[in-house]
């Protein structure tokens, strides 16, 4: 609909009685929740077993809170769509969708809420069962010239109410001048667009090289900067490695060899994450794998997020092999 028709008809709206709204409101509720169990059900169809026992030898058994239920004739166990899933028991599903719309525009917790007018503990635990189904996606291999690099974000305990490992530091205190309070992240990113990342305790050679091996296809080119890590792992598994910082801290220009795509995306990761005025460092896989599907096509489609919820593990190893 074009702007001036959609202005005319909330100028409408203002002539309903409040009867008259709450049916208009029900109905839009109505309809949003038959959208949302069908893009569950259909989901659902692409690989129907059973949650409990993963067997295919199911039957209709009825159905509940407008969503088909199933029986296994194997272990005899009821399910649904979102039994075994990220969004199994959770209430008001007229407005999962317009809840991802919120997460595909990056919205705060408390402006999520706002929007789809629920309460802000409620959208807080609808961002991380919506987000952490994506943190348990394996990782997609690497093709062609490959860039690695390390990148650090404070450490949180935003949400504790006490803190025993550390006292409290001011605000304002810069993230560099936190010796030993912050969190090493690996990101890695090839030139198609394929972005893995790892949260480490502590950064070493060994957690480095265990989190690279299975990312690397055959045929890669590594990028790096200085760091003898990525060095030392290219020399073990014969891969051709371009190190754009040496040693003495001179910096190799080439045209084709750098790291400036994987830059380019920590920068627009990291200013992307203002917004939440920090993040504790418990759900920072969350806030990666958000910013992962926002930079993949699969962002451009607000269901994406509640298809990736509905993919069991299960489900994820048949689309895989």
């Amino acid at each position: 609909m074009e702007r001036k028709p959609f202005l005319q008809l909330l100028a409408q709206l203002e002539s309903l009685t409040h009867l008259q709204k709450q049916k208009l409101l029900s109905q839009i509720n109505e309809n949003s929740e038959k959208k949302s169990v069908s893009l569950i059900e259909s989901s659902f169809n692409d690989a129907k077993f059973c949650p409990h026992c993963q067997s295919f030898e199911i039957s209709r058994w009825g159905k509940s809170h407008d969503l088909q239920r199933f029986r296994c004739k194997n272990c005899k166990k009821t399910f649904n769509a979102l039994t075994g899933t990220s969004l199994s028991r959770l209430r008001y599903k007229e407005l999962w969708l317009q809840y991802s719309q919120c997460l595909h525009d990056g919205e705060t917790v408390r402006k999520a809420a706002e929007v789809c007018g629920i309460d802000n503990t409620t959208s807080f635990r609808w961002r991380h069962r919506f987000l952490n189904r994506s943190t348990e996606n394996k990782q997609a291999k690497m093709t062609g010239i490959v860039e690695a690099d390390e990148t650090f974000f404070t450490e949180s305990s935003k949400g504790n109410r006490r803190i025993t490992e550390r006292k409290a530091r001011k605000r304002g205190k810069s993230a560099k001048k936190l010796k030993g309070e912050r969190v090493p992240v690996l990101i890695v990113r090839d030139r198609s667009g394929t972005v893995a990342d790892f949260v480490f305790n502590e950064l070493s050679k060994k957690e480095v090289h265990d989190s690279l091996r299975p990312l690397m296809d055959k045929e890669v080119v590594l990028c790096s900067d200085g760091n003898s890590f990525y060095q030392t792992f290219a020399k073990q598994e014969n891969i051709p490695h371009k190190r754009i910082i040496s040693l003495d801290k001179e910096y190799v220009v080439d045209k084709i060899f750098h790291i400036q795509n994987l830059n380019a995306y920590i920068s627009r990761l990291k200013s992307w994450m203002i917004r939440f005025n920090g993040v504790a460092t418990k759900y920072l896989s969350n806030y990666l794998a958000w910013r992962k599907v926002l930079e993949s096509k699969d962002g451009e489609n607000v269901n994406e997020y509640i298809k990736q919820c509905i993919l069991r593990k299960s489900d994820q190893h048949l689309t895989q092999t």
